[in-house]
């Protein structure tokens, strides 16, 4: 029989502990335990503009943003933090998107792609290999809950601007399904939904690879030099993302061919003082300790058995005078 398909950080948590992670200023790790641990809600500012998606982090939203450090290492009971990052995240958002900023400081960039592509018919995104047997594969991971931590957004992106996204449901044991072909390790990994658009607002990706020592752009797939990492940008449209219908409007313009029927498209959304949980995490194959991620706490094996505890940030919008 053939299973379905399983992330490799899943497929790894069978063999390695999983640990957590959320900035350089979290609180001490604790000694490994069961129960939850709910961080404080981190206070997100709204941009002020909205970054252009280049993957140049020379936006005034991120230059204003606070940096998080993706230094826990995965393998380590009790939780600890290796000696560099391997890579800093930031985010930021406004009325239609939530966007990621990330640094990563490889020194051999290898980014594979998929021979498939995934997304609405308008804006298809070429997927990536997270896992392939005798590659150091490099990956960032992105994992986004909206609330209901049971659901939530499996994101991968790499140096070569190549995106994955997974919607997963974490299984309680108690349900049948939990116990079905459907399921495995207490997820349901459902690859062929995807990150919806809302009209103009879209998914969009964008990498920046940052200068070798002689000044030229670090090289992807090339083990012959030492490159020195890149940044990328992420846009996720709010929609796309699941988060509460309630926080959705709609703007209305006149249709002169019907003005009993206006024209309907999307409004900006309610998002100050949303709350929602993200886990950044780094996959460097040159390491030793190839899993990193931004949050110190552990439940379990899996990411998504200690989702309670993954970083979660408040949406705060400036006050209005």
């Amino acid at each position: 029989m053939q299973l379905p398909r399983l992330t490799p950080l899943l497929m790894l948590g069978a063999l390695l502990a999983g640990t957590a992670s959320v900035s350089s200023a979290a609180p001490a790790a604790p000694a490994a335990t069961n129960a939850p641990v709910f961080l404080p809600a981190e206070p997100l500012p709204k941009a002020t503009a909205a970054p252009i998606i280049d993957g140049k982090l020379d936006d005034a939203c991120w230059q204003n943003a606070k940096t998080y450090t993706v230094d826990f290492v995965h393998s380590s009971k009790p939780s600890r933090r290796s000696e560099s990052a391997p890579m800093t995240v930031k985010y930021s958002w406004d009325d239609h998107y939530l966007y990621i900023a990330y640094e990563t400081f490889d020194r051999n960039l290898v980014a594979l792609g998929k021979d498939e592509k995934q997304g609405p018919p308008t804006n298809r995104r070429q997927g990536l290999e997270i896992y392939k047997e005798g590659v150091k594969v490099d990956v960032a991971e992105f994992f986004l809950s909206m609330g209901d931590m049971r659901f939530f957004w499996e994101l991968h992106h790499n140096a070569n601007n190549q995106f994955n996204d997974v919607w997963c449901v974490s299984t309680d044991p108690a349900w049948p399904v939990n116990r079905s072909t459907m399921t495995f390790y207490g997820v349901m990994f459902l690859h062929e939904e995807f990150i919806r658009d809302e009209g103009a607002y879209t998914l969009a990706t964008g990498v920046q690879l940052k200068p070798k020592a002689d000044g030229k752009p670090s090289t992807i797939n090339d083990e012959t030099d030492i490159d020195t990492g890149y940044t990328a940008e992420i846009r996720v449209p709010w929609l796309g993302l699941g988060v509460p219908r309630d926080r959705m409007t709609t703007l209305t313009k006149p249709n002169p061919e019907n003005p009993k029927q206006p024209f309907r498209e999307p409004g900006p959304w309610k998002m100050d003082g949303f709350e929602f949980w993200a886990l950044a995490v780094s996959q460097d194959g040159d390491l030793k300790d190839r899993y990193h991620r931004a949050s110190p706490y552990i439940k379990g094996s899996f990411f998504h058995e200690d989702a309670p505890s993954w970083p979660r940030f408040r949406c705060v919008a400036p006050a209005v005078k």
